[in-house]
């Protein structure tokens, strides 16, 4: 009797989830050289060789409770096909399976549920991650920028579906936090904290629902899903595209930035980046690191919802980091 998908080590589940690639790549006309594991923190990503020189990458999306829906992730193709067709911004270019779908679903032994699989053509650069500097950060808001003026004139299909971040927790997904009989790492002051962020971030939400309509936007513009090379830069990892505001996907981007030393520098950088192509969106001065604090009680919520020990193990650490942020953010 093989174990449980989650009392695996990060290895054996890796193992897993390659399988699950390689049943999903029998769905497609390709002949196929090798399958190399990129990551499997969340989804399981692979690098596929083709016989021909062709190189693709292969997502195998998550499944439990924050799982997207193959609705969503049928919707991430349009957008990204769109964005190949009418821009010259360097994103992933899905791949259809010899049915013409662009979305595979499969369902593996030993794998918990039916996952949402998707190959795109290979995009080369090293991580933005790497590549911290002010040249690459302006090169990183004119991107985004870029991203926000094309979502003004996208014209999405009667099947286009998306989550809407026009409240704090935008994804299909129980909220727990509040909840002291599902919330494993959340105690009674910890959820006082987070209670009063959330009627501040829903305020902000609601006054930008006063002044603007909601756009396509990335939803996860990290650090990590950017990548430079030669030719410039290039988004990735479209899958938590949802509708929205500009400010909240900067806010998303700068969430993971402002752990740095030169943080204010970083953010400076990436404006003046931004403002090559459009107006920067903060028109209040607070705005950004309101989101920026919606960001942490989102990732908050999603760590009560991982399955993965490795992620439990770490949990109260994370939970009291998060807590941290978002009362200095926010003046708690």
């Amino acid at each position: 009797m093989q174990k449980d998908f989650f009392d695996l080590t990060p290895i054996g589940r890796s193992r897993r989830l390659r399988r699950a690639a390689l049943t999903a790549l029998e769905s497609y006309d390709l002949q196929i050289q090798s399958v190399r594991v990129l990551s499997t923190d969340t989804n399981g990503v692979f690098r596929v060789d083709g016989t021909d020189g062709n190189r693709y990458v292969l997502r195998v999306g998550r499944g439990g409770n924050i799982a997207h829906s193959v609705q969503q992730v049928r919707s991430e193709t349009e957008w990204l096909t769109a964005l190949a067709r009418d821009t010259d911004l360097r994103v992933p270019i899905p791949v259809a399976n010899s049915a013409g779908e662009t979305v595979t679903l499969i369902e593996v032994a030993g794998v918990p549920d039916r996952r949402n699989c998707v190959l795109f053509k290979w995009l080369p650069g090293g991580l933005l991650d790497r590549h911290l500097t002010p040249r690459h950060m302006m090169a990183y808001g004119a991107l985004a920028a870029r991203l926000h003026e094309y979502a003004v004139s996208f014209r999405p299909s009667t099947a286009f579906s998306i989550v809407r971040y026009d409240r704090v927790f935008p994804f299909d997904e129980p909220v727990v936090l509040f909840d002291p009989t599902r919330s494993e790492f959340v105690t009674d002051q910890r959820r006082e904290v987070f209670v009063e962020a959330v009627d501040q971030v829903q305020q902000a939400i609601d006054d930008l629902a006063d002044r603007e309509p909601v756009r396509v936007i990335h939803g996860d513009l990290h650090r990590w899903n950017v990548l430079i090379d030669r030719t410039g830069v290039a988004a990735f990892d479209f899958e938590d595209l949802m509708w929205g505001w500009p400010v909240q996907d900067l806010a998303i981007a700068l969430f993971y930035l402002e752990r740095e030393d030169n943080y204010l520098d970083l953010r400076a950088a990436m404006r003046a980046g931004y403002e090559q192509v459009r107006q920067w969106p903060d028109v209040t001065g607070w705005e950004i690191d309101t989101f920026i604090a919606g960001r942490a009680l989102v990732l908050a919520n999603d760590l009560e919802l991982l399955e993965e020990p490795e992620y439990r193990d770490a949990a109260p650490e994370w939970m009291a980091g998060f807590e941290a942020r978002i009362t200095a953010l926010l003046n708690l």
